[in-house]
């Protein structure tokens, strides 16, 4: 509380000229007598009295002393601070991001941000309007287009749907220029991290939720699979303060455990730890790793299907022997390698992975293809023969497909001049021009050695062991990556899953079951098929004309949600309860609410208690 006429308070000076009253005021008792004139000598003696007394105890200096002080109080207005009406338009954004998921005190910062929602709700000015956001992707964001129903605006609010996602915060800030059409529109962001909010959205009032959480979380997780053994990586971190003793334990689909570890970590810390275990009997399952509950659930465990590596129908189109090629793909476990002349090739083939040698048919075909050395150019390349000798001074990791590998110093007496195109990438730079290098154009990839490489008079290259054979696994896995019927089988909230059916035109109904049993129709009939509402952990299932066509698992593995601690919340102590307002827009102020009637209402009370007071001479 507050006062409007502080100066009132001068009036304060009164009170002393109450208490003198009483000093001059004699106190006697009346009686009733017949006459006066026996009383004229006390009357002398009255006026004879000294004035100035010792002041005895009485109520009513108390009362009118009391009346005195709240009549000086009312004359300085006293007044309340309460939020003022949202006027104008006003946009609400709620976080229901993963992190928002995370309880305290039995409570979700979800929960905590809806309350909040609905505070602000009441205070929307009836010739006011609100709209309803949350920090889903755009456009499935908006929940309540601008509305003055007060009902409509706590239905939606109650209705906001967690997401395991995180938040789309440029993409939403970026949106919010097609609503906040006026300069005064109010914009409001209930959230538990502001960390990411864009620098151009400066004039919004942020409303923090959530203290401190103590998480530790699955950051990383794969699954491999070699030599009739599965292996899978599980990487941990503690985003606590203080040392943890952490189990992790490995459980089928069923529920049964089979293998769990123990570690400690620091605070901070990260620890992965790799299972290895038999392939036998189990492929198709789902494996998952668990940690024990804590502040978030979501991060404590992580799935993956177990599928051996698909075969890959690779097909050689050469004229010649090429022993040493054919080796090396015959080595690779999961290829499956079929070779034939130029003259047997038509164009239309099942194969999902070509190599064309020293030949370039026409058409291209549509599927992933590796030139080895296309002397007379590509549709997209031209190419010029180099007959001086060549060195290679540089290589680049794209994809993958280097990794492990060094050809540096590798010498070429003979290569292709080549002029990349836009999408193109170098793979391996040598001093004259690009030697091998890589692209994707559309749903294509193609690999280019612009050199023989499994001609020894050209190089040594097919001699360069591991790292001949490894390149050559590597693109083709890098080639034949997406070829399987869903792609990936494993993937984080929010990224995209492809579907591919073999003919599309066949089928009638494609649906997807989500982790909690819900059913989707997609409507798309084209192959691939892009599945994006991956935005609930767990495993889903995809179902072509009712028949199960296979399973893929989503995982959050997000540091930043799994962290509920976030830079700003180590240097500022923000309470759930008292959740603080930054950036009040002029519409926003507060407003002081004058309470100064019931104060003179008590006044009024007071007078009359003194009334019956001094008549009751007490």
């Amino acid at each position: 509380m507050h006062f409007l006429n502080p100066s009132a308070f001068y009036l304060a000076a009164l009170i002393p000229i109450v208490a003198l009253l009483h000093f001059l005021k004699l106190r006697r008792q009346r009686h009733v007598v017949p006459s006066v004139m026996l009383w004229l000598q006390a009357i002398e003696d009255m006026k004879a009295n000294v004035p100035f007394q010792r002041l005895r105890n009485s109520l009513l200096l108390f009362l009118q002393t009391l009346f005195l002080i709240i009549v000086i109080a009312t004359v300085a207005r006293p007044a309340l601070r309460q939020p003022g009406f949202l006027r104008g338009q006003s946009v609400l954004i709620i976080d229901n991001s993963a992190s928002m998921q995370s309880t305290e005190l039995g409570k979700s910062r979800l929960d905590a941000a809806k309350a909040e929602a609905l505070k602000l709700i009441e205070r929307l000015h009836p010739g006011g309007q609100m709209m309803i956001i949350d920090t889903s992707h755009p456009p499935r964001h908006i929940r309540q287009a601008f509305t003055a129903d007060k009902e409509k605006l706590r239905r939606a609010v109650e209705k906001l749907p967690a997401q395991h996602t995180s938040p789309e915060l440029r993409a939403i800030f970026d949106s919010l220029q097609l609503y906040a059409n006026t300069p005064n529109t109010q914009i409001f962001f209930i959230s538990d991290n502001f960390e990411d909010v864009p620098a151009s959205a400066s004039h919004i009032d942020k409303i923090r939720v959530g203290e401190r959480g103590d998480n530790v979380g699955i950051v990383q997780f794969s699954v491999t699979h070699e030599l009739n053994e599965y292996q899978v990586l599980v990487g941990v971190q503690n985003f606590g303060n203080a040392e943890k003793t952490v189990q992790i334990w490995l459980e089928f689909e069923e529920g049964n455990s089979f293998d769990d570890e123990t570690i400690v970590l620091a605070a901070g810390e990260t620890q992965s730890l790799v299972f290895p275990f038999s392939d036998e009997g189990i492929d198709g399952q789902v494996i998952s790793a668990r940690l024990v509950e804590d502040d978030l659930a979501l991060d404590n465990v992580a799935s993956a299907i177990l599928h051996p590596p698909s075969k890959l129908r690779v097909l050689l189109v050469s004229d010649r022997k090429q022993t040493l090629l054919t080796h090396m793909l015959k080595a690779i476990p999961n290829v499956e390698l079929l070779q034939i002349q130029t003259e047997d090739y038509h164009g239309l083939t099942d194969r999902d992975i070509l190599i064309f040698d020293q030949f370039v048919p026409e058409p291209l075909p549509d599927g992933n293809v590796i030139f080895l050395n296309p002397a007379d150019g590509l549709p997209f390349m031209s190419a010029q023969k180099n007959e001086q000798p060549i060195r290679v001074i540089d290589q680049k990791q794209v994809d993958s497909v280097m990794s492990g590998i060094s050809l540096i110093d590798l010498r070429v007496k003979e290569s292709l001049s080549v002029e990349l195109p836009i999408w193109g990438i170098s793979l391996v730079e040598t001093t004259g021009a690009p030697l091998i290098w890589l692209g994707r154009q559309g749903d294509q990839k193609v690999v280019v050695f612009a050199f023989d490489p499994f001609d020894l008079r050209i190089s040594q290259f097919a001699l360069s062991i591991p790292a001949a054979p490894i390149l050559m696994s590597q693109c083709l896995e890098w080639l034949g990556s997406g070829t399987d019927a869903i792609q990936p089988t494993v993937v984080k909230v929010g990224d995209p899953v492809k579907i591919r059916l073999d003919h599309p035109d066949q089928v009638d109904r494609v649906t997807v079951q989500l982790p909690g049993g819900t059913r989707l129709d997609l409507v798309e009939r084209t192959s691939p098929i892009i599945f994006a509402e991956t935005t609930q952990i767990g495993v889903y299932t995809v179902f072509v004309d009712e028949q199960q066509f296979g399973r893929f698992a989503v995982n959050l593995l997000n540091p930043q949600a799994s962290n509920l601690s976030p830079p700003q919340l180590e240097q500022e102590a923000v309470s759930t309860a008292r959740p603080e307002i930054e950036q009040k827009q002029p519409d926003e102020q507060e407003v002081n609410r004058e309470v100064w009637g019931y104060v003179a209402f008590f006044a009024l009370l007071l007078l009359a208690v003194e009334w019956w007071v001094y008549h009751r001479n007490l």
